[in-house]
């Protein structure tokens, strides 16, 4: 059996589940958990989002069937905001990896991310590092300290970012990042509520080539809850269980 976790899950006929998981040993992929969705079934409660599992499928195509799961630790307790950004991290692995393509410390990177967001109150550090932690991983990380010229990167200059590319210098414009704040970012230092910004619209950047045209889901249901809440005067608060929410559909 191997680590994994659930990334989505799908009513399959009518007693089943079709569920997409992320391993440790072959990364992501989708199974088949037959009769997971009767009353009785002793997978019906563990196959949720931010379970740690261990799993046993077999098949050799690309959907596989489920053999035996069980719950490897209790389920991270993700709540409010940090749920919906759980679904946030669940998404980009499954817009951004391919099926079958097994990363070395991505899954850590994704546990240790859920980890972090059942203990800090703020969220924006831990999504920011995975975003560029993924982006390493799948080879699209970029150089903080040269820009595309192979100089120096300079606190006192500007530049603007390149994607697959990097860095390229600039005159200050309002779309120009300082160099001040990418060499701090390249040390992470996200304490600054300013920085964090920076940092955030840097990665929409480095990522759109790879996400593609297509909304995330989990953002545009993120800020139908902020609507939804602040029209009610009520803070954003997000169902305590894992279930996928609905409008969801990756």
């Amino acid at each position: 059996m191997q680590p994994a976790y659930v990334l989505h899950r799908w009513p399959y006929q009518d007693s089943s589940l079709l569920v997409e998981l992320f391993t440790l040993q072959h990364g992501r992929f989708r199974v088949i958990a037959k009769g997971a969705k009767r009353p009785k079934s002793r997978w019906r409660s563990i196959l949720q989002p931010f379970t740690p599992l261990l799993v046993e499928t077999r098949g050799k195509h690309e959907l596989q069937t489920l053999v035996d799961a069980e719950a490897s630790a209790p389920a991270f307790a993700l709540q409010g905001v940090n749920l919906y950004s759980g679904f946030y991290l669940n998404e980009l692995l499954q817009r951004l990896t391919s099926i079958y393509q097994p990363l070395d410390g991505v899954f850590d990177d994704y546990q240790q991310a859920l980890q972090l967001l059942t203990q800090m109150a703020q969220i924006e550090p831990v999504l920011r590092r995975f975003e560029w932690q993924l982006l390493c991983h799948l080879g699209h990380g970029f150089d903080w300290f040269y820009d595309t010229q192979q100089q120096p990167v300079v606190a006192n200059s500007h530049y603007l970012f390149v994607p697959e590319a990097g860095f390229s210098a600039v005159s200050a414009t309002r779309h120009s990042y300082a160099g001040s704040d990418l060499l701090k970012l390249a040390a992470f230092e996200l304490n600054d509520s300013r920085l964090l910004n920076v940092f955030k619209r840097l990665m929409r950047e480095a990522l759109a080539p790879y996400l593609g045209p297509a909304p995330l889901r989990s953002r545009e249901l993120f800020i139908q809850l902020q609507v939804a809440s602040s029209t009610a005067n009520q803070p954003v608060v997000a169902p305590l269980s894992t279930e996928t929410p609905k409008g969801y559909t990756s």
